[in-house]
């Protein structure tokens, strides 16, 4: 088990610039206004020779009592600390120490773990000169650095590497090769209940909730096991049509829910029965399905439907309209808050994923292809007949076929989904995406 080493401070001192350094990919949301970061974010993370689970943080700031929403970020960033090995405690040398940075020194004296005082936004010397004000904050002398700019990194990894030969031995010795996850992300529109099944999955209340849309901004990734299987499980901030964000924190949040799939391998795309399936609902499905990922989609708050059987057929009607290339995509209903369709819900997802990687022996594949040919011959192309001489399987993850014929050129379309349509029937494919590509042979007359 890797260490876990967690990004501490304020709101704008820098926490997810550094976060997606280490990480060494855009993972969090980076902006000029404070408070951006809500969720906390927990990634691998590599510093030179050192490997270890880097969390990202919620900037901690004053608490409104009133407000839930605020309370339950404090709550959230109180748990993190806890669980930490070792923790980042980041300043801003740009503003200077402020008294709000005392209050945070404060929360860290009830912590155990080490914490190694770091000094952000340092470029020039004025800001070095600054920096050393942070020792009245009583945790020693600040390693300086500028996240934004890679300056001090080597420094960093000193210092973490030092702090790391205490941590207990169990994180650093045990070199075990862990079996891996299956990247499982959940999207949706705003409000339609993502991140209420990401804590109704992982059994607790991990990720922010709320009435409001946009509660969630940044993807946030956590660890689910599921009947003996691994999973990292990423929640999502709901996805408006373009037209309609303007805020630059919306966008960026959107921004970031769309790039997760492109990481991700099965995409949970939830969906709000109390409200009609929207293009944005099938703009989503249709781009899981271009980037070749598994696509479950969950009829969520199906508690309070009323009448079950109409919306049910309404929704698998539509479905089957937008979504020729992906007949049988599944759909399961579920209420997220209530925990019922879960189970089911997860059992689909297993099903389709092992599809996904469904491996066809060469034998099988051309066996059928010259019985569809004898049936449905291809069409002429120029007054030439076009034969399919041979198929097979290139690539799981999607399954990708490619088809070998005398002649150069594409099909029309009719008979690809032909190819499709019966490869989906004779393999048990229904719902999966799928890739065919045509390649000539070197005889055209054969």
């Amino acid at each position: 088990m890797l260490p876990k080493v967690v990004i501490f401070g304020r709101p704008n001192v820098g926490k997810s610039t550094l976060f997606n350094r280490l990480v060494r990919r855009k993972a969090a949301i980076v902006a000029d206004i404070p408070g951006v970061t809500r969720d906390n974010k927990g990634l691998k993370a590599n510093l030179g020779n050192l490997e270890f689970i880097l969390y990202d943080t919620a900037g901690f700031d004053q608490v409104d009592t009133k407000n839930e929403l605020s309370k339950n970020i404090l709550d959230k960033i109180t748990d993190i600390i806890n669980l930490a090995d070792i923790i980042i405690f980041m300043l801003d040398a740009r503003t200077g120490i402020i008294p709000f940075d005392y209050s945070c020194a404060k929360i860290l004296r009830k912590v155990k773990c080490p914490i190694l005082l770091v000094m952000n936004k340092v470029e020039g010397d004025a800001q070095k000169n600054q920096a050393y004000e942070s020792i009245k904050l009583g945790y020693g002398e600040p390693l300086i650095i500028s996240a934004e700019h890679g300056i001090g990194l080597g420094s960093l990894e000193e210092n973490l590497s030092n702090l790391m030969k205490n941590v207990n031995n169990k994180h650093i010795t045990n070199t075990a090769i862990e079996e891996p996850s299956i990247r499982l992300a959940i999207v949706g529109r705003p409000n339609s209940g993502k991140s209420t099944l990401t804590n109704t999955l992982i059994g607790a209340n991990t990720v922010l909730t709320g009435d409001q849309p946009g509660v969630t901004r940044d993807a946030v990734m956590l660890d689910l096991i599921w009947k003996n299987q691994k999973f990292q499980l990423v929640d999502t901030a709901g996805i408006r049509k373009k037209s309609k964000i303007i805020d630059k924190i919306e966008k960026l949040s959107v921004e970031s829910a769309i790039d997760t799939v492109k990481y991700a391998q099965i995409v949970i795309l939830v969906l709000d029965c109390n409200e009609a399936l929207s293009r944005q609902d099938l703009t989503l499905a249709s781009h899981v399905v271009e980037e070749g990922r598994v696509l479950v989609i969950a009829a969520n708050k199906w508690d309070i439907v009323v009448n079950h059987e109409e919306v049910k057929v309404a929704l698998r009607k539509r479905l089957n309209i937008a979504f020729s290339q992906l007949r049988g995509v599944h759909l399961v209903e579920i209420s997220a808050l209530n925990n019922t369709g879960i189970d089911h819900l997860m059992n689909e997802v297993m099903i389709m994923y092992n599809k996904w990687n469904t491996k066809i022996s060469t034998a099988r594949i051309n066996k059928w292809l010259n019985i569809i040919q004898q049936r449905n011959p291809p069409p002429l192309k120029s007054g030439r007949v076009i034969k399919i001489k041979y198929c097979t399987q290139v690539n799981i993850r999607p399954p990708t076929f490619v088809f070998f014929t005398n002649l150069l050129g594409d099909f029309n379309e009719s008979y690809k989904r032909y190819l499709l349509n019966n490869l989906r029937e004779e393999f048990d494919l229904n719902g999966v995406p799928l890739r065919i590509m045509f390649k000539n042979s070197k005889n055209p007359y054969i």
